[in-house]
C-alpha cells in the first residue's frame, strides 16, 4: 500500500513540526514538502502528494489560483484559529490550532481513512476471509494471539497463520494500523478500544 503523502504550508516552525509529528504516527503516511512561504508554489506541483494542509493566513489569490488548477491531485486541509472557510476551495478537514493532540489526530486519520476507502473501493485487494475478520477484530482489541486462541477455541499456531494472511492480503504489518484498519472497516469502533 502506498504511503499518504503531506505538504505543509505554515509559517510557524513549531506548527509545522508538530504537525509531522502526528502525521508520523499515522501508518502509511509521510511528510515530503514543507514549506513557510507560498512564495515558492512550483513545489505544489512538483511534489505529487495527496493531502494539503495550509494555513489559511497564507491564502492569496495566486495560491488559491494554483490550488483550484491542481486540486485534482490532493484534497486541501485548513488550519486556523477560527476555522473560517476560504471560498472557491473545498476542505476535507479543518483543524483549529487551538484543538487537543487527540482532535488533531483523529481529524487527520479520518482524512486519510476517507482517502484510502475511496481508493480501494476502485481497486480490488484481496479480501479478507470472515475468520480473519474474526481474528483481526480480536487483534485491534488489543488481545494476545493465545488469547485470541482461546477465545475462539483455535490453536496458537492457526492465529499465526491468519495474522501472517491478514497482513499480506492488507500489506499491513503494524497493530496500530490493523486498529485503524478495523475502525475504517465497520469491524470494531472507537468506543470498543478505549473500553480497554
Amino acid at each position: 500500500m502506498p504511503k499518504s503523502s503531506f505538504i505543509i504550508i505554515e509559517k510557524s516552525y513549531l506548527i509545522r513540526k508538530g504537525l509531522i509529528s502526528l502525521i508520523d504516527k499515522i501508518p502509511n503516511t509521510q511528510t515530503i514538502q514543507q514549506i513557510d512561504q507560498t512564495d515558492d508554489l512550483k513545489a505544489l506541483k512538483k511534489f505529487d502528494a495527496d493531502f494539503v494542509i495550509i494555513n489559511s493566513n497564507l491564502i492569496h489569490k495566486e495560491l488559491i489560483k494554483t490550488l483550484m488548477e491542481a486540486s485534482d491531485t490532493f484534497q486541501l486541509i485548513l488550519l486556523s484559529e477560527d476555522n473560517d472557510s476560504v471560498p472557491g476551495l473545498s476542505w476535507v478537514e479543518k483543524i483549529d490550532l487551538n484543538e487537543s493532540h487527540n482532535s488533531i489526530l483523529k481529524k487527520l486519520n479520518n482524512a486519510v481513512g476517507n482517502k484510502i476507502n475511496s481508493q480501494a473501493k476502485t481497486s480490488t485487494p484481496d479480501e479478507i476471509s470472515d475468520r480473519e475478520a474474526d481474528i483481526l477484530r480480536n487483534i485491534a482489541l488489543g488481545y494476545s494471539n493465545k488469547e485470541i486462541a482461546d477465545k475462539l477455541f483455535i490453536s496458537t499456531h492457526t492465529v499465526v497463520t491468519h495474522r501472517k494472511n491478514i497482513t499480506r492480503k492488507l500489506g499491513i504489518k503494524t497493530v496500530p494500523g490493523l486498529t485503524i484498519y478495523a475502525i475504517l472497516n465497520k469491524l470494531i469502533n472507537i468506543d470498543d478500544q478505549s473500553k480497554l
